[in-house]
C-alpha cells in the first residue's frame, strides 16, 4: 500500500469498455521496509497493445492528508481508493526500491475480460473508487482477488493453507522486523489464534501469488483448467553503496530481559540501602496501565479486526493505573503494600492463559510480566527479605 501520489485516471477508460486484444495479469510486489509495504502489494495490469494502453489497477492508494487521518485510522474507519496508473509509473516505485516483482499472466475468456475490464473501470468512477479499508478482509489484494473470482466463474483454490493461523502468517512476514511484529501481536487478540482457510490467508500478497498458482477455473464443457497461463519474474535491482543494512540487537526480547534484569538489581540495591526506589514503580506501573488504556480503547471503539477479544489485558491492565498511587503510597510510609496482591493476581492470570492456549502472547512480555510479578511479591515480602539478609 502507498500514497496516493498520482492523479486518478478513471475517466480516461470511460470510453473504451471494449477488451480487444487485451491481457490481465496479477503483479505481486515484493515486501519493503516502510511500516505501509511490509506485507508487499498487488495490482492488476491491463495490457492491450492494440490500443496502446498498459495500465495497473490499484486498490492501495489513501490520502494521508485526509482530515483526522491518524484518529480514523486507529478507530479502523480508514478510506482506501482504487486508481488507474500506467504500467511504467507502477514500476518505477518497485524498481526505486529494488523489488521483486511477478506477474502471473490470467487465461480468460473474451468475454471475461470484457466484464472484468467494463468493472474495474466502473469501480474506478469517483462516485465508486472509496472503500472501507480492513487488513484481513478487505485490502488492496482481496479486493482483486474478487473481482477476478466474480468474472472467472466456478473458480477453486486448492493450495492448503500455508499457515495454520493468522498470527502465524503475520510473524512470518514480519520477521525481520521484531518491532513491528511485537507492536502488532500486542494489539491483536485471541481471533487471530484460531484456524485459518487458505483464502483467509490471501490477504496477504505472497499467500494469494501461490494460491494463484494452483488455482483452477471451471470451462463451458465442464473441464477445469489453471486460471495462471503462465509467470514471469522482475527483479528490481538498485545500486548499493557497498555497506549491508545492519538490524540492530536492540529487539523487544533483549529489552525485555533487559527490564527483569534490571528490576531485579533495583530490589537487591533496596534490599542493601534499605530504601525504596518507588519512582521505578511511578515508571513501570504507568507505561503498564496506559498500554492497557490503549488496549480496552482497541477494544471497545475500534472497528479493526481482531483487537477486541485481546487476553493481553489481564497483563496490561489500565487497574495498574488505579493500584499505582495506592501501592506508592504505602511503600512511601513503610507499611506494606496489601494493594500488590492486585498485580499478582493479574499476572498469575496472564500466566495461566498463556498455559492454557486462550491466547498466544508475544514471548517478551513474559520477560516482562516476571518483573511486575517479582516486584509486587518483592514489596510483599519486603520485610522478610530484608530480615534474611541481615542474617
Amino acid at each position: 500500500m502507498k500514497k496516493m501520489y498520482i492523479l486518478l485516471l478513471s475517466l480516461l477508460f470511460s470510453a473504451a469498455v471494449e477488451a480487444g486484444n487485451a491481457r490481465f495479469s496479477v503483479l505481486t510486489c515484493s515486501p519493503g521496509d516502510e511500516a505501509y509495504s511490509l506485507f508487499g502489494h498487488t495490482g492488476l495490469r491491463y495490457c492491450d497493445k492494440e490500443k496502446g494502453m498498459d495500465i495497473v489497477f490499484n486498490y492501495g492508494y489513501f490520502n494521508f492528508d485526509e482530515p483526522n487521518f491518524i484518529w480514523r485510522f486507529i478507530l479502523g474507519e480508514t478510506d482506501y481508493m482504487v486508481g488507474a496508473v500506467q504500467y511504467d509509473a507502477f514500476m518505477r516505485e518497485y524498481i526505486d526500491r529494488g523489488s521483486l516483482v511477478v506477474a502471473q499472466y490470467l487465461e480468460l475468456t473474451r468475454e471475461q475480460e470484457d466484464a472484468l475490464f467494463e468493472m474495474l473501470v466502473q469501480n474506478c468512477r469517483p462516485e465508486n473508487r472509496v472503500y472501507r479499508y480492513n487488513y484481513f478482509y478487505n485490502n488492496c489484494t482481496t479486493k482483486i482477488r474478487d473481482k477476478v473470482a466474480a468474472v472467472a466463474g466456478d473458480i477453486s483454490f486448492d493450495a492448503p493453507a500455508p499457515y495454520p493461523t493468522f498470527r502465524e502468517a503475520l510473524n512470518a512476514m514480519l520477521a525481520e522486523h521484531p518491532w513491528y511484529a511485537f507492536g502488532i501481536n500486542m494489539l491483536l487478540g485471541s481471533d487471530v489464534d484460531r484456524p485459518a482457510t487458505a483464502r483467509e490467508l490471501q490477504f496477504i500478497p505472497d499467500n494469494f501469488k501461490e494460491s494463484l498458482r494452483e488455482c483452477s477455473v471451471g470451462g463451458a464443457g465442464g473441464e477445469r483448467h489453471r486460471l495462471v497461463e503462465n509467470e514471469s519474474s522482475t527483479i528490481n535491482e538498485v545500486e548499493s553503496d557497498g555497506q549491508a543494512k545492519v538490524r540492530s540487537n536492540f529487539t523487544p526480547f533483549n529489552a525485555s530481559l533487559l527490564l527483569l534484569l534490571f528490576t531485579l538489581v533495583i530490589m537487591l540495591c533496596e534490599v542493601r540501602s534499605k530504601r525504596t526506589y518507588w519512582g521505578f514503580d511511578l515508571l513501570l506501573m504507568s507505561l503498564q496501565g496506559l498500554s492497557g488504556l490503549l488496549l480496552l480503547f482497541l477494544a471497545l471503539f475500534s472497528q479493526h479486526p481482531a483487537v477486541g477479544n485481546n487476553w493481553l489485558l489481564l497483563l496490561l491492565n489500565p487497574l495498574a493505573l488505579v493500584v499505582m498511587p495506592i501501592l506508592v503510597c504505602s511503600v512511601r510510609k513503610g507499611k506494606r503494600p496489601l494493594v500488590a496482591w492486585v498485580q499478582v493476581v493479574f499476572v498469575v492470570a496472564f500466566y495461566l492463559s498463556a498455559i492454557l492456549g486462550v491466547q498466544v502472547y508475544p514471548s517478551p512480555l513474559y520477560f516482562c510480566a516476571a518483573a511486575l510479578l517479582a516486584r509486587s511479591l518483592f514489596h510483599i515480602n519486603k520485610e522478610r527479605i530484608c530480615e534474611l539478609s541481615l542474617r
